[in-house]
């Protein structure tokens, strides 16, 4: 969510300040002076609001949400026309190496705690403007010894930007992690089946936070809309017979991704139960912004956040447990009711993690290194480093997921280094994990 072309549609009150300062006529300084004063404190919030960061968790409202499921007809009629395979498949066919990181790089990654493992994309990926890196699962979440079959896999969620002309569509980089001295991957686009399987349309999903339990991978919709959460299955994969046309869905040629060989179909998907949600209040509908498993909880469960880059808004905190099918636990009716709602101080959430009742949230900054805090309804604490600074996590962090089987919490920065070069920043886009045990208590 921490986009640059985000920030450029929610222009922050400091530079909207800035930009009146150095048009606006010489007899009102005073007003701008004062506005600029103010804003400047907002400003400082990332650095020096722990005051309010160390807050505890305190209840809110609970929201809940409504299933929809894609006809099983439709599913049933493309994995009939297209080789059905699985994500196994999909992984020892890859077609890219993840390499090691740059320095650029390696400046992204946080400073405590430190992180034990790390890797990068190569140089296009790392550099693209047309996609960006958001929510990221393991085969950790995904079944109980911490593998998908004899793989290991680490799959990371990007949306496209306005750059690619297609802004949120979304695609899975999935990560054969079998040897981790040499990593690589492959690219799988999300589409949507239409109502009778006879073709398929790209999935809207920003990929802020994923989930991924038993066949199922969750991934946060969009703001602003209805659509909360899109439902994504590895049993409907399938092989894309057109791999040369620049579209997606039927085709004289037969069935396409946008060049893409593979392509994950919508099993289903939630709305929220109030309606469209707001990315402008944190009292109505509330946008998720990121999600993750929390296999802690009796049943499993999947909790979710929301982001603000208003400081004076604190996004809220949900948790629905898993039922049936690995499908969150839902009535006859289809309504999913959460079963926790807790609202932080933390601003600009971009990850949340939960585990033994325990949340850990991260806070992203447009300029320095975020912040990740450990909350409870009893305190929030953060890991501080330097002279003392809480800035201590990755530079433009993004979502968090827990792979229970080793322990470790992974994580990804979003920038590329072409963005970290146009406002002066030295960073870049890495994959990296720190032990659970290393997180602040």
């Amino acid at each position: 969510m921490d986009c640059p072309e985000y920030k450029s549609r929610t222009r922050p009150v400091y530079e909207f300040w800035i930009a009146r300062w150095r048009t606006a006529p010489m007899r009102t300084p005073k007003v701008l002076l004062l506005a600029l004063a103010v804003a400047a404190g907002a400003l400082a919030l990332p650095g020096t609001a722990s005051a309010a960061y160390s807050d505890p968790l305190t209840t809110t409202t609970k929201q809940n949400l409504v299933w929809h499921a894609t006809p099983a007809s439709a599913l049933t009629a493309l994995d009939s026309a297209l080789p059905n395979v699985s994500l196994n498949t999909v992984v020892n066919d890859t077609s890219y190496a993840m390499t090691g990181c740059t320095t650029a790089e390696k400046a992204s990654l946080p400073k405590a705690p430190v992180a034990t493992k790390s890797m990068c994309w190569d140089a296009d990926r790392a550099g693209t403007k047309t996609w960006s890196p958001q929510g990221i699962t393991t085969s950790g979440d995904a079944d109980d010894d911490g593998k998908w079959g004899d793989d290991k896999i680490i799959l990371s969620g990007w949306h496209g930007t306005d750059e690619l002309g297609r802004y949120n569509d979304a695609r899975i980089q999935a990560i054969n992690y079998n040897d981790p001295a040499k990593p690589s991957y492959r690219m799988l686009y999300l589409a949507v089946p239409n109502s009778t399987g006879s073709s398929f349309s790209a999935a809207q999903a920003h990929m802020g936070g994923m989930a991924w339990y038993g066949d199922k991978i969750y991934v946060t919709a969009e703001g602003n809309t209805s659509t909360a959460i899109r439902v994504f299955s590895t049993k409907h994969i399938l092989q894309m017979t057109d791999t040369t046309s620049n579209s997606i869905g039927k085709t004289s040629g037969g069935y396409a991704a946008y060049t893409y060989k593979y392509a994950m179909m919508q099993v289903g998907y939630y709305t929220y139960a109030g309606g469209t949600c707001s990315m402008a209040s944190d009292t109505g509908v509330p946008c998720f912004s990121s999600m993750s498993l929390d296999r802690s909880t009796t049943p499993a469960s999947v909790v979710t956040t929301e982001y603000f880059s208003d400081q004076s808004l604190h996004g809220r905190l949900y948790r629905y447990p898993m039922g049936t099918d690995f499908l969150l636990s839902a009535s006859s009716s289809g309504t999913v009711g959460a079963t926790e709602a807790l609202r932080s101080s933390v601003g600009n959430m971009q990850g949340v993690l939960s585990n033994n009742g325990k949340y850990y949230v991260a806070h992203s900054s447009a300029t320095i290194n975020g912040q990740l805090w450990t909350q409870t309804t009893a305190k929030s604490s953060s890991a501080t480093c330097g002279t003392g600074t809480t800035a201590c996590w990755a530079v433009h962090p993004e979502a968090l997921t827990y792979d229970w089987s080793t322990g470790l919490v992974w994580s990804q920065s979003e920038w590329s280094t072409a963005d970290c070069s146009a406002k002066n920043q030295v960073c870049g886009r890495a994959v990296f994990a720190v032990p659970l045990s290393s997180l602040p208590a």
